[in-house]
């Protein structure tokens, strides 16, 4: 039985369930994303365990990794979905992910989107304003179906995490401030067409200090006690997401401690929970592949220049984020420092700084870990670059999960114009 995960060989080639990463990437090209089946299920699997007493429902985050394929494979497990466009939920539905396990969050939900849903019963809307709510009333009046309305409120709880994905300050667009909210609360049970399901939060993500989780959903708590204690309905609360993955170190989140937050609050609670994990069900399943073009040398610094490209991958230089790289075929070459960067024009086009690993050979393969999620969902053809081939390994085999379009494909989406 092979290990689970990515995992070298008895000769030191990196493999993944019984199958070596260099002849899928010699056989399919690089760039190439891998995603294993197994870990995905592996990583669901503790999430549902640590929810499972407080009988929460889990809707897979649509934005960490669109796939549909993955949001298949989530759905299989048990999985609904959230989502924050209405592409998203055309990608559920291709998925077979049934419309009334799917939550519609994000502060933009156009009208048409609003309709689309509507029409389809999803189980939920997440809005994010008094404004949005008066848009729903006004499409659900005039097709007259009801809506589901979840408030997500706005804690003013700053996380330490990412400033671009921290979410749950007043300063961020996410939310309705907590002083609002029972005022707004008041106004869904007043609405024809407007059913009151609860309240959300949500307050950003990589979060490893459930310190924030447990004053988020503490505050959560409190508020919705006592709006029922008003008189007002609220059969659920939507706790979101945003539990951390380690880039670096691959240390686990600590499960137990967020699993004792959850029972002290809600054991003995009657509310209806849900929940929103997307990069912690997916990010250690991936890694991207990708093959050096050629080392160069200057004065004061080493760079490999590889095929994958900022279009690819884009983490780097967005968040400043880090990925462990490393050689895909066994390596006993002297150490290096170098800059690990793409064939794009910009000075930003790089996927490691100042790494220190074993000198790479030109046409050898390196491996970009973790890069299941907001990674080949965050790409573009920049620079009229195709995308990188994405396949999927479950039960030993290889399968590509997308056609990938030419260049000739993508100019053929253009027009000319005739300028005579």
């Amino acid at each position: 039985m092979y290990p689970l995960g990515f995992y070298r060989d008895k000769n030191g080639e990196l493999s993944v369930q019984n199958i070596k990463v260099s002849e899928l990437a010699k056989k399919y090209g690089t760039p190439l994303y891998i995603y294993d089946s197994e870990i995905m299920k592996e990583r669901y699997d503790i999430f549902f365990d640590t929810v499972k007493e407080v009988k929460g429902s889990i809707h897979y985050a649509v934005k960490a990794n669109d796939s549909i394929n993955v949001i298949k494979f989530f759905s299989k497990l048990g999985c609904g979905a959230d989502i924050v466009s209405i592409g998203e939920f055309e990608k559920c539905i291709a998925a077979g992910v049934p419309a009334n396990k799917i939550i519609f969050s994000g502060v933009g939900k156009a009208k048409n989107e609003i309709e689309i849903a509507l029409r389809n019963n999803i189980l939920q809307f997440n809005i994010e304003s008094e404004e949005e709510l008066y848009d729903i009333h006004y499409i659900a009046s005039k097709i007259k179906k009801k809506a589901n309305i979840c408030l997500r409120v706005n804690p003013d709880i700053a996380p330490r995490t990412h400033k671009k994905i921290s979410t749950g300050e007043k300063e961020t667009k996410f939310g309705i401030d907590f002083q609002n909210v029972k005022e707004i609360y008041k106004k869904l049970h007043e609405l024809d067409y407007i059913s009151p399901v609860g309240l959300g939060v949500h307050i950003g993500s990589q979060i490893f200090d459930f310190n924030f989780f447990n004053k988020a959903y503490f505050n959560l708590k409190v508020l919705a006690d006592d709006l029922r204690k008003s008189g007002f309905m609220v059969p659920s609360l939507d706790l979101g997401g945003g539990i951390g993955v380690d880039y670096k170190d691959d240390i686990e989140p600590n499960f137990i401690e967020y699993k004792r937050i959850l029972s002290n609050l809600f054991l003995k609670s009657d509310y209806k929970l849900s929940f929103e994990p997307g990069r912690s069900l997916i990010a250690q399943a991936g890694i991207l592949v990708t093959k050096v073009i050629r080392n160069k040398k200057t004065k004061d610094k080493n760079f490999i220049i590889v095929d994958a490209a900022m279009n690819n991958l884009i983490r780097p230089t967005l968040y400043d984020a880090y990925h462990k790289i490393e050689h895909v075929e066994k390596s006993e070459s002297p150490k290096v420092t170098a800059d690990i960067v793409g064939p794009i024009c910009e000075t930003g086009d790089y996927l490691a700084l100042e790494r220190n690993l074993n000198y790479i050979d030109n046409n050898k393969f390196l491996a970009i870990k973790t890069t299941g999620a907001y990674s080949s969902v965050m790409s573009s053809n920049y620079n009229s670059r195709a995308d990188a081939v994405e396949v999927m390994i479950v039960n030993n085999k290889d399968h590509q999960i997308k056609k990938i379009d030419t260049i000739k494909d993508i100019i053929a989406k253009e027009k000319l114009i005739d300028f005579d």
